[in-house]
């Protein structure tokens, strides 16, 4: 019995070995950006950490990335995730030089995350997406609508722009 069971977990690991190693060979490592506040709360940065992504498209994964907590240990040392209001990615996309980023949120009235966290979330996928080659501009957009600081000299969300 015992040699019928390693039998089966050494073909498993033969057939299961190539298909694995060459998925790790399809990643790259990128940065991606989430607050830091550090451990008693008095800093608040943008610091990048390291995450592995899709080497052939990697802005998609890196922004959903972006969305989700740090590691426990890194949320030990300080780090927060810069997004509000259980958001989704709902596209990315590169067209001549600008990214466009597309999210969407749930609109609560009890719930403003006021300008600075929007401005801080804007700030870290900006940063996200610009480390991709041909990313030159890029366009943040929360339901169709541009709410980043928008509070400090407008009092109401703008339609993003349409990107050509």
């Amino acid at each position: 019995m015992m040699n019928r069971i390693s039998s089966v977990c050494i073909a498993l690991s033969i057939a299961v070995l190539p298909a694995y190693i060459q998925a790790q060979a399809k990643l790259k490592e990128v940065n991606v950006y989430f607050m830091f506040l550090g451990t008693d709360g008095a800093h608040s940065d943008l610091l990048p950490l390291k995450r592995k992504v899709s080497a052939t498209a990697p802005l998609v994964p890196a922004m959903e990335a972006l969305l989700s907590d740090p590691s426990a240990e890194e949320q030990k040392k300080g780090y927060v995730s810069a997004s509000y209001g259980a958001m989704k990615l709902v596209s990315a996309k590169i067209n001549k030089g600008t990214a466009r980023i597309d999210f969407s949120r749930e609109i609560k009235p009890d719930y403003n995350p006021g300008d600075l966290q929007t401005l801080a979330f804007e700030s870290a996928v900006t940063k996200t997406a610009k480390q991709f080659p041909g990313v030159r501009k890029v366009v943040v957009c929360v339901n169709g609508m541009n709410e980043f600081g928008v509070g400090m000299t407008v009092d109401a969300p703008i339609a993003c722009p349409k990107i050509r």
